[in-house]
């Protein structure tokens, strides 16, 4: 599914998006198209909406479901514990109104809950994590890939790849990784060979993530540079559930949430060693 709100709407570009979607209101578009005609449809809105403002909201395999794109306004998408909103901008006029505290509603700390009990029951599924680059899924690259799959209380088996990338490694992520352009390209394979292994052993599966959004969001960006279908697969956020059962941490990155376990390791940022330590994370979060 896609949404298209715009105001300002040439005509010709409104004719162009009638091609494909249905109008059912003024500068309100809907409708189901595959992910090629989506991403040529925003550039058509893009390059020819000169004065409006428009925002398209569409289906992804994220753990929300849905993702947002804005052209021309103040409302802009980010992340929000985890949890991908659109933040509004504040008007003059609302600044002495006070704003609401930090955190989650009640209803919505139960429906996570609820979510992460029934992902407990897991018996089978496999745990991924990349690293990239940088933050922009739209501009950076990954440049490793791990996965495990689990099998019960087993770990029947696990992979690690390097990508080799065209583009630069900033020297914070070659400190923080210890992964170097020359190490990519002696040793990595392209992300092409890569991501239909992947996307066909996780097909209807199981997938367990860590900030599920930001990981999703690289793999289906990859998937669409690279011609090939999103990837179909169920996911869970240990990030949300960590969330609800260990409330109040300073922060919620991985190292955090594992030393509040009682997990002892030194967080490598590499792809295979975080999936292995996700895995402790994961079990011991079930263990509450």
């Amino acid at each position: 599914m896609i949404v298209i709100t715009m105001s300002k709407c040439p005509p010709r570009l409104r004719g162009d998006l009638s091609l494909w979607l249905m109008e059912i209101n003024t500068g309100v578009y809907v409708g189901q198209v595959n992910y090629r005609v989506r991403e040529a449809l925003w550039k058509r809105v893009c390059e020819n909406l000169q004065d409006g403002q428009a925002t398209m909201v569409f289906s992804t395999n994220s753990e929300q479901r849905m993702e947002f794109r804005v052209h021309n306004t103040n409302w802009k998408p980010t992340d929000y514990d985890g949890i991908r909103v659109m933040k509004r901008p504040i008007s003059q006029s609302e600044t002495g109104l006070g704003c609401l505290a930090r955190g989650f509603s009640n209803a919505a700390k139960r429906q996570m809950g609820r979510r992460c009990r029934r992902r407990e029951e897991l018996s089978s599924y496999f745990i991924i994590d990349l690293e990239t680059t940088g933050l922009s899924h739209e501009n950076d690259s990954i440049i490793e890939v791990g996965m495990l799959e689990i099998q019960g209380d087993t770990c029947v088996s696990e992979n690690e790849w390097l990508i080799r990338t065209d583009a630069e490694i900033p020297q914070t992520i070659v400190n923080l990784t210890g992964l170097t352009k020359s190490m990519l390209e002696a040793k990595g394979v392209p992300l092409s060979d890569v991501l239909p292994v992947l996307l066909e052993r996780t097909r209807s599966r199981n997938v367990v993530f860590y900030h599920a959004n930001f990981e999703c969001l690289f793999l289906e960006s990859a998937c669409r540079k690279s011609g090939l279908p999103p990837p179909d697969f169920e996911i869970t956020d240990a990030m949300q559930c960590a969330k609800v059962k260990l409330r109040g941490l300073a922060n919620y990155k991985m190292k955090t949430v594992a030393e509040a376990l009682g997990i002892k390791t030194v967080q490598k940022h590499r792809a295979l060693a975080d999936c292995k330590l996700l895995l402790e994370v994961w079990r011991e979060l079930n263990k509450m």
